[in-house]
């Protein structure tokens, strides 16, 4: 009788920290990482090196900060566009381990036109709104990720006004570690 007592209670405890521990998906106090090459389709076709970083503050609500490095082509107008975007992000479990994501956040385009110098690193700041939108699968320490970006933006230059805004298609693996 006492063996099964003792088999009874250490089953009911390995059970209950089995339940404990949180298996792949989102939640609160995720930290999650991206890098990957993303692709610019608009009035000028442009390659970006795409990185992405995000806080889960809540199980549907992250504070994500995103970049995109212009990686080419420089024989268009303008000669490179760098942009970063900052806000909030709001999450959609689709199962366990699938999560759509959501965005609406501003951003900030550092733009080198063809006529600047050439030591000048920046020769126009120019403010960006976007909408977007991911998919991910979440394993233990990897997830896999498709995101769209809608970004509207227009340079000021006087001379040759143009629109910078562009879709931007990302994909690959990413990164994920549960700090709580």
């Amino acid at each position: 009788m006492k063996r099964i007592l003792i088999l009874a209670l250490l089953f009911i405890s390995v059970n209950a920290v089995a339940q404990k521990k949180p298996g792949p998906g989102i939640r609160k106090g995720m930290l999650r990482a991206e890098g990957s090459l993303a692709y610019g389709s608009g009035s000028n076709n442009r390659y970006f090196v795409q990185g992405e970083l995000e806080y889960l503050v809540h199980n549907r609500v992250g504070l994500n900060g995103m970049t995109y490095f212009n990686i080419g082509p420089s024989d268009i107008y303008p000669k490179s566009v760098h942009t970063i975007f900052s806000g909030p992000a709001f999450h959609f479990p689709m199962s366990k381990q699938m999560d759509l994501s959501l965005a609406m956040q501003p951003g900030l385009s550092f733009v080198k036109d063809n006529r600047s110098l050439e030591n000048s690193p920046v020769s126009e700041m120019v403010p960006n709104t976007s909408i977007m939108g991911g998919l991910a699968y979440y394993g233990s320490f990897f997830h896999v990720f498709f995101q769209m970006r809608a970004n509207a933006a227009y340079t000021n230059d006087t001379v040759e006004r143009q629109s910078l805004s562009d879709l931007r298609i990302s994909f690959g693996l990413g990164w994920n570690l549960n700090l709580k």
